[in-house]
């Protein structure tokens, strides 16, 4: 009888053994993490405002369509936008909870590991909406960049280009002009333009 019953305390023993480990096996398969709620938080501000800033950058990029013609749900412009505004109401919850903590108001301390699986989709999408509008973007930036236009050279030394309200008077020589490119010159270094009114003195010098 003895041994029935140390029989069945090991059998008992053995069991809840396997059931603690496995409860320990279950709630393993997630460790903890060794942040605090506070810096979960800001990691998750962190990281949206970022995708923020690449979404708003990215949208700014791109021309903005006709307002007179529909725009498409698969405008690359419009995805990007509303994913800006996805991110965005995520980044307001986040502050939200943020404030309350900070207040040490109540909150349900779940919300943070489901805002966590939030902000990991959210970021998942946004990169690949990124890399997908690349090349749209690239063509639209090369197509609004401003074209340089060629400059001439004022006496031969800095650029003034064909329309250089001194080129008339530096260009040839005549009579009385000295008086006039001195009035200029001294008005160039008035106005702070020393380099300008340098040249003009030197046109007098050597030409008059």
């Amino acid at each position: 009888m003895r041994y029935r019953l140390i029989t069945l305390s090991l059998l008992l023993v053995a069991v809840v053994g396997t059931l603690a480990g496995s409860a320990l096996a279950q709630t393993g398969s997630k460790p903890p993490s060794d942040l605090s709620s506070a810096q979960r938080l800001e990691v998750m501000r962190s990281k949206l405002e970022s995708l923020r800033r690449s979404l708003n950058s990215a949208v700014s990029s791109m021309p903005a369509a006709d307002k007179k013609e529909k725009v498409s749900a698969d405008d690359p412009r419009e995805i990007l936008r509303g994913l800006e505004k996805e991110v965005s109401s995520i980044l307001s919850e986040v502050n939200d909870i943020r404030g309350r903590h900070d207040r040490a108001e109540r909150y349900d301390p779940t919300s943070l590991d489901r805002l966590e699986t939030s902000v990991t989709e959210v970021d998942t999408r946004v990169q690949s909406a990124l890399q997908s509008t690349a090349s749209v973007r690239a063509a639209s930036a090369s197509q609004t960049a401003p074209k340089k236009k060629k400059k001439g050279k004022f006496l031969g030394l800095f650029g003034g280009g064909g329309d250089d309200k001194y080129a008339e008077l530096t260009g040839t020589v005549v009579a009385g002009r000295d008086r006039v490119l001195f009035e200029e010159a001294a008005k160039e270094v008035r106005k702070g333009r020393h380099d300008t009114g340098r040249l003009l003195f030197t046109t007098i010098i050597n030409t008059y």
